[in-house]
């Protein structure tokens, strides 16, 4: 087993500990560390399986979503989106009970908590919305012309990717703009023109500075306030199939699922570098910016590395793995053919 010395005095290692069944079709799972809780959405039998951390054991089930895509979490309540069902289900975070439901507009998927407000996605009906938590009513919306799977708020900015700006098969724009673009506070709002190709990962950058990849894209680009167009910060002639990317100390990490290398940019020094990795990856994360996991489904491995962007240790996990989340010094992986979590120790030396 390899490990990194450090300045600091000490190394890191990856330790198996045990591996919790979840069962059914496990798509997606969110960490509540405040009680120590993993939310696992079940696809096939359509709820929420609740696992208590400590124990490693389901400790109970949400059953009121027709078919629950996404958990975000308030002081107050477990939120869940209720995509077939154009709900928001609200349970109280403490004890897990069922307290309301709000209706909103068909399909509501990705959502942020910031303060007493939740910002959210609705993907059948395109729409951006505000809802007040304590209130119980949404107050804003703002009509989009696509789908955004994910967003971001960076500096009072909502920025929203539209993923379907790009057709795969003719290789040609479905969508005129790839990025939309909200100022909470003003309300103003512009569209940016996509060179970006089914843009899902949007970096800070520093204020009024973003970097945005797409699913299909082929390099980094950026957008800044004041610039209504989208600037090249790097290019490269392949890998793509791009789920992903990280600020890492001060490199961007670029992922891929098509190839079996990771590019690490350095914005600084316009410096491009590939690293040998595993296929397929998935996930990434970082750990205390000193080393950084990567999550192959394709190989079924989670491999660490360290701030020399040298790999240090591979470990096997279950069948698809999909995603990881780190807690302290604990990281699961949630595995969707095996249908279970595997449990790392984030062990210092």
């Amino acid at each position: 087993m390899l490990l990194l010395t450090l300045n600091q005095g000490f190394s890191i290692s990856l330790s198996h500990v045990y591996d919790i069944s979840v069962g059914g079709k496990p798509v997606h799972f969110f960490m509540d560390d405040t009680h120590e809780r993993l939310f696992v959405i079940d696809y096939l039998q359509e709820n929420i399986k609740v696992i208590n951390t400590h124990e490693g054991e389901i400790i109970k089930t949400l059953e009121k979503s027709a078919y629950p895509v996404f958990c975000s979490f308030s002081k107050s309540y477990v939120i869940v989106s209720d995509f077939w069902g154009h709900k928001l289900d609200f349970y109280n975070r403490s004890t897990l009970s069922f307290s309301h439901s709000v209706k909103t507009r068909s399909g509501p998927a990705y959502s942020l908590v910031k303060g007493d407000l939740l910002y959210f996605v609705s993907q059948r009906d395109f729409y951006f919305q505000v809802l007040d938590i304590d209130r119980r009513g949404i107050y804003q919306e703002f009509e989009l012309t696509g789908r955004v799977p994910k967003f971001y708020i960076y500096d009072g900015l909502v920025i929203l990717p539209y993923y379907d700006n790009y057709h795969t098969w003719s290789r040609d724009y479905e969508l005129k703009n790839s990025i939309s673009i909200i100022n909470l506070s003003s309300l103003y709002r512009w569209d940016i023109e996509g060179l970006v190709k089914k843009p899902l990962s949007v970096l800070r950058l520093q204020q009024g500075r973003y970097a945005i990849t797409g699913y299909l894209d082929h390099g980094i680009y950026e957008i800044s306030w004041g610039n209504m167009d989208t600037t090249v910060m790097v290019k490269w002639p392949d890998h793509s199939h791009i789920l992903g990317m990280t600020l890492f100390q001060d490199h961007i990490l670029v992922p891929s699922m098509s190839e079996e290398k990771l590019f690490a940019y350095q914005v600084n020094k316009d410096e491009l570098l590939e690293i040998q990795c595993a296929k397929g990856v998935l996930d990434i994360d970082s750990y205390q910016d000193e080393w950084f996991f990567l999550l192959s489904n394709f190989d079924e491995v989670l491999q660490l590395f360290s701030s020399k962007l040298v790999l240090l240790e591979e470990h096997s996990v279950g069948q698809y793995p999909i995603s990881m989340l780190i807690d302290n010094d604990r990281l699961y992986v949630l595995c969707m053919d095996s249908a279970e979590i595997n449990v790392f120790d984030i062990i210092k030396k």
